[in-house]
């Protein structure tokens, strides 16, 4: 069966195999995940539980970054991510190496789908849920900021400070998004190096480096409802972080409920806010980090052919509403 393009057809007898390596019983069932932008992930139920299975990394180092920054939250916080992370990086089985991890129990909830399914109340609870777990997560931290690195199987230190890493950043998204189309202009340019410009000295503060997901979203969270009270029991696709500005991390959930809901913005924010220790210079930094965050789907998006916002927006179009938080700090 063909469970994803990315990942091709795949017999049974291959996910015994693989079931097999790591001693995790008999096969029952695979299902395909109608679900993700990559097709990396199947669904495997065996005679000893629920299973992920996770194939064809992007690249060499994705798979065994993605184990050891699941072993450092499993083992320093409280965030419930997938544990053990089984990685086989032999490719005799399927042709490329994969994963196998524990299935998180939980629901997956999008307020933009799944709005009129709970009350406001509960999307309330869920926000605050969310808020909190990132804070949970980013009590990992590191000495210096930098990035997974194969060769140590380590955390290795940007070669340059956090701020001009950032801005770098920015520059290279927004020299490819100018390749694609118009909707990039020299104007919308101009405006990112006045924001980044205005924000360059608060970038320069200094903070105690902390892990970043880079990819917080209501996409890669399960939630369930516990004695009464909303909770995050899963955290997954742990492909993008690093160590850097904790804050960093607040933009891509913030920008999906702002979209919708100031509120629920709001209480996102306040949460993360509340648990957290900010430094002078916060809206600054905010505003630089939207954009970057944007400037990444923007690119993404705009180079897969895959824009669903209104096609004739600019990129100051989409993202300019959303630079300011809405939270009383």
């Amino acid at each position: 069966m063909e469970y994803s393009k990315r990942l091709g057809f795949i017999t049974d007898d291959q996910f015994q195999k693989a079931l097999d390596k790591f001693g995790l019983g008999k096969l029952i069932k695979a299902e395909a995940i109608p679900f993700g932008n990559f097709g990396q992930n199947i669904f495997l139920t065996s005679t000893r539980g629920e299973f992920v299975l996770r194939g064809k990394p992007h690249y060499p180092w994705q798979f065994l970054n993605e184990k050891f920054m699941a072993n450092q939250l499993h083992e320093k916080t409280k965030a419930p991510v997938p544990f053990p992370y089984l990685v086989d990086e032999q490719t005799d089985i399927f042709g490329w190496s994969y994963v196998l991890m524990p299935r998180l129990k939980g629901q997956l909830l999008k307020y933009e789908t799944d709005k009129d399914r709970h009350s406001k109340s509960d999307w309330i609870d869920i926000a605050v849920a969310l808020g909190t777990n990132l804070t949970e997560m980013q009590t990992l931290t590191w000495n210096f900021s930098g990035e997974y690195d194969l060769e140590t199987k380590s955390i290795k230190p940007f070669n340059i400070p956090w701020g001009e890493w950032v801005t770098s950043k920015i520059t290279s998204l927004t020299n490819k998004c100018i390749t694609y189309n118009d909707k990039t202009p020299k104007e919308n340019i101009q405006w990112i190096n006045q924001i980044v410009s205005e924000g360059e000295e608060a970038l320069k503060i200094n903070f105690t480096p902390t892990f970043v997901m880079h990819d917080y979203q209501d996409s890669n969270i399960v939630l369930d409802k516990i004695d009464g009270k909303w909770k995050v029991t899963g955290v997954f696709d742990l492909m993008e972080n690093y160590f850097g500005d904790g804050e960093s991390d607040i933009s891509r959930m913030y920008f999906s409920y702002h979209q919708k809901d100031t509120e629920l913005a709001n209480v996102f924010l306040n949460i993360y806010l509340a648990h957290s220790n900010i430094r002078p210079g916060f809206e600054k930094r905010f505003a630089i980090y939207m954009i970057w965050d944007r400037l990444v789907v923007w690119e993404w998006a705009l180079r897969n052919g895959k824009c669903w916002w209104n096609p004739r927006f600019t990129f100051r179009d989409w993202c300019e509403s959303h630079i300011k938080p809405v939270s009383k700090l």
